[in-house]
């Protein structure tokens, strides 16, 4: 298997909020972060906020992650997690 395009990035806090989740809600968060490693651009309900550069998508029903992405060099970086 190639390697991901992207390199994910973990925020402390964000990788706090990971361990916390869910074990299903940590399951919908891998499959979010194995299409990002990918491409990023590609979770369709994804939002972009280009006054904050970050990146906002669902996780189900059940959270939000933010997270950034940077081009050079490819990395995701996993801002929050947040559970509802």
């Amino acid at each position: 298997m190639p390697p991901s395009p992207y390199r994910l990035l973990w925020l402390e806090m964000a990788e706090r909020q990971y361990l916390d989740l869910s074990d299903d809600t940590r399951a919908l968060v891998d499959d979010h972060l194995t299409l990002l490693e990918s491409n990023p651009a590609s979770l369709p309900d994804a939002i972009y906020d280009s006054a904050s550069d970050q990146w906002s998508a669902p996780i189900g029903e059940q959270g939000l992650m933010l997270y950034a992405v940077v081009h050079e060099p490819a990395t995701v970086i996993v801002l929050r997690l947040i559970a509802f």
